[in-house]
């Protein structure tokens, strides 16, 4: 197929196109590679480009963090366990087990609440001696007699033994205490210490630093180190505890467990003496109400025996009635009754007492009605438990507690809410009933006027004493119970699993740090490479050039490495440089379009390798069976003549300036198909000669003759040769160096271009390793390379200096 066919081809007149195509404008044989680097990928390349930088900040951040590592204190965790009975199943056992329940009595108050309690916290505070803290743990000795009175002032202190151990001195570090004695002499005692240290402890020239802090304080602190935890039924408390000290945190803990298991043993204990004294209180008052209604039924019958004997009546026919069944039942009937408005009366009447006076419990339980009531009973006994729990934590705790005041709410609740609630339903019902019976008395009036009066007084008198010996039974019973529980109690806690001194630390922190440290200085070195990859001026990725330059990217050149030996270049990198060549050829071709190919090859700056590639490509077409001239304009600094072995003289300059002609100073070279042109005589007038209208006529008096014109131009940094030559030639073709062009040079002279009638082709990547981003520009595949014989391969590369 004609390159005329092809599709995307233009006119070949430069005037008529584009300053400067964009990437899709192009057609490429490059295989497709994504437009934009992704962001992880460029940390990594920029990790690797500056891999010494980030070794050498993660080895100095590691080495620090193993530094600070060794001034860490490893903590240690102790941890005891305490096995508390259910008060759920304790609570079955209290309805389902008779008497023995009360053993084991609940104490209602939260475990976790009460193991932070002062009564705990500071007892444990003044029994390890938690008040006191040395600043070095060496020191400890000193201390070991130390203890406070009453009253202290806190503060860090400073003892010091002066260099005959005879004399000390006690200072604080605010510098407000500066008081001084002989050794053996008691220290501090206008502070609140009763501190007399060893002799022994006391060197010469010592120096021992301390903390002091209230009894109070050192419970604070230390209910805020410690950690509580319990199982989902709550059958068991954890209590845990870390520190630097092993054997002082474990110390800690089991005393903490044991001061626990013992306050609450206590306050079981106290709570069931509350309990029994509460029940013996209402024991008594129920007895004497027993006997106020014996008393009351004895003086009725005696009174009435008395009345008979008179000769008012006889009273065995009164007392005959209640065997009569129709008349016993309306006696039933009437006194029924009658008992139910009394009760109903004497629960309105304790009610109503009740805001003022409180709720009178024990009057409450004595009526019929309330005794009959499970409800109401359950609730009177539950307040009559709570209140005594009440008075045993009132005993040990103010009445801010929290303990306190959560059990005083529920007690009120109680008293306030849910059995004044109970105690309005049942009159409800006794009123409902009451109705009911009243009109059963009613339609019998007839019959019970014919029953005696004093027989109905007499079974309500009788009903009374019952009711009073039911009431003293039920307390006795709860009494005995009661009595059973503080006779028999069994622990509701115990310690079952106490803490032992852990060997090793819970955490290992230096490994922590170091670990860290090596993550955070290596993501530092990350970074750092990061930003001195966004600052670098030079070209790294393709999308620089792709994206930010608008450019084709017409090929890439492979970097050349040398041989094992070192001697010279390596077979594989020169076969790699001559694929690449063949398909940037290809690709100036195709973008060129129709006629002759006359491109000027040049480059940003200096040490880009545009010579390299200038004559590789003109090496590239010749072998294509193209007539091709490769001509050296760099008249600053031409070289290709030293590469090919030819004459720099006559020239290009010599050629303009009309001091030679054509045949003169085209010379051929080892390969049939490529003529040379060197770069001529210097001079000062040669920037201007390649300004001048001469180049272009030479130019055209060339082109006929070749299938290509090369054109070795000068950087665009080094004067307006570069900008001449493309305008003269009409096509440009841009070498770029990775990691050494410079992409904030090659953007300002980019722009000038725009105001020029160049076009340009694309760019051509030089010495780029295939690897990481540029690995799909590679047109090498290991197996498929050509065979030259009897020529040698390394015959083909052209490795002209810059």
């Amino acid at each position: 197929m004609e390159t005329g066919d092809l599709p995307g081809r233009v006119a070949s007149t430069p005037h008529d196109l584009p300053t400067r195509y964009r990437p899709s404008d192009l057609p490429t044989t490059q295989p497709p590679a994504p437009d934009a680097v992704p962001e992880w990928r460029r940390y990594v390349l920029a990790a690797r480009r500056y891999r010494w930088l980030v070794l050498t900040i993660t080895a100095v951040g590691t080495l620090a963090g193993i530094v600070v590592s060794l001034f860490v204190q490893r903590s240690y965790v102790a941890h005891a366990t305490v096995w508390i009975q259910g008060a759920a199943r304790r609570a079955r056992e209290a309805r389902d087990e008779g008497p023995i329940w009360q053993a084991q009595l609940p104490i209602s108050t939260g475990w976790m609440d009460l193991a932070q309690t002062n009564v705990v916290l500071q007892d444990v505070a003044a029994e390890q001696r938690l008040y006191v803290t040395p600043t070095e743990a060496g020191d400890s000795d000193a201390l070991t007699t130390f203890a406070l009175k009453d009253r202290v002032r806190p503060g860090t202190y400073r003892l010091r033994v002066d260099t005959e151990a005879k004399t000390f001195t006690l200072t604080d570090t605010k510098k407000l205490v500066r008081l001084q004695g002989a050794v053996g002499d008691s220290v501090g005692p206008t502070l609140g210490f009763a501190w007399v240290p060893p002799p022994a402890a006391l060197a010469p020239g010592r120096t021992v630093e301390f903390t002091v802090v209230s009894p109070y304080e050192a419970a604070r602190v230390l209910g805020k180190r410690l950690k509580l935890s319990a199982d989902a039924d709550a059958n068991f408390l954890r209590i845990e505890l870390g520190g630097p000290d092993p054997a002082r945190v474990t110390a800690v803990v089991n005393a903490v467990a044991g001061r626990f298991v013992s306050l609450a043993a206590d306050l079981k204990k106290e709570n069931l003496e509350q309990l029994t004294r509460i029940l013996a209180d209402q024991l008594a008052r129920a007895r004497d109400q027993l006997r106020s209604a014996e008393t009351v039924l004895r003086a009725f019958r005696v009174r009435t025996v008395t009345a008979y004997a008179d000769g008012a009546a006889s009273v065995t026919p009164n007392m005959a009635f209640p065997h009569d069944p129709v008349f016993a039942g309306l006696l039933d009937l009437k006194v029924s009754r009658d008992e139910l408005r009394r009760d109903r009366d004497a629960i309105a009447r304790i009610l109503a007492q009740a805001p003022d006076s409180g709720l009178a419990v024990d009057a409450l339980a004595t009526i019929g009605a309330v005794q009959r009531s499970t409800e109401l009973s359950q609730a009177l006994h539950d307040l009559t438990a709570k209140q005594a729990e009440l008075r045993t934590l009132q005993s040990r705790y103010p009445d801010a507690n929290p303990a306190v005041r959560r059990l005083r709410g529920e007690v009120e609740a109680l008293e306030r809410r849910a059995i004044p609630a109970l105690a309005t339903s049942i009159t409800r019902e006794l009123a409902l009933r009451e109705a009911e019976l009243s009109g059963r008395v009613d339609a019998a009036a007839g019959d019970l006027r014919r029953i005696p009066p004093l027989t109905v007084e007499e079974a309500r008198l009788q009903r009374d004493v019952t009711g009073a010996e039911q009431a003293v039974a039920s307390l006795q019973r709860r009494y005995d119970e009661a009595r059973l529980a503080e006779v028999s109690a069994i622990p509701d806690v115990r310690v079952v699993d106490p803490a032992v001194e852990p060997q090793e630390p819970s955490t290992n922190w230096g490994r922590v740090i170091v670990a860290f440290a090596l993550l955070l200085s290596l993501v530092g070195g990350v970074a750092a490479a990061a930003v001195l990859d966004h600052a670098d001026p030079r070209l790294h990725y393709p999308e620089q050039v792709t994206r930010a330059m608008g450019l084709t990217i017409l090929g890439a050149v492979p970097h050349l490495e040398r041989d094992g030996g070192g001697a010279g270049k390596s077979p594989e990198s020169l076969k790699q440089v001559v694929e690449a060549m063949r398909g940037i050829r290809l690709n100036v071709d195709h973008a060129h379009g129709t006629g002759p190919v006359l491109v000027t090859v040049t480059s940003p700056g200096r040490s880009d390798g545009k010579s390299f590639v200038a004559s590789n490509l003109a090496l590239a077409f010749a072998d294509a069976r193209n007539r091709t001239l490769l001509v050296d304009a760099d008249i600053r600094r031409g070289r290709l003549h030293r590469t090919l072995k030819l004459a720099r003289v006559p020239g290009l300059m010599d050629l303009l300036d009309g001091q030679a002609t054509g045949e003169q100073v085209l010379q051929a070279t080892a390969y049939p198909t490529l003529t040379f042109l060197g770069s001529g005589t210097r001079s000062h007038d040669g920037p201007a000669l390649l300004s001048s209208a001469a180049l272009p006529r030479a130019l055209a008096e060339l082109r006929p003759n070749y299938d290509v014109i090369i054109v070795d131009s000068p950087p665009l940094a080094a004067g307006a040769d570069a900008y001449a030559l493309g305008t003269a030639t009409g096509n440009l073709v841009l070498v770029l160096r990775a990691g050494v062009s410079d992409r904030e040079l090659a953007h300002a002279k980019l722009d000038v271009l725009d105001h020029l009638p160049i076009r340009l082709l694309g760019a051509v990547l030089n010495d780029v390793r295939f690897s990481g981003v540029y690995r799909y520009y590679s047109y090498y595949l290991e197996g498929y390379e050509t065979q030259e014989e009897p020529a040698e391969i390394t015959g083909r590369v052209l490795q002209a200096p810059e």
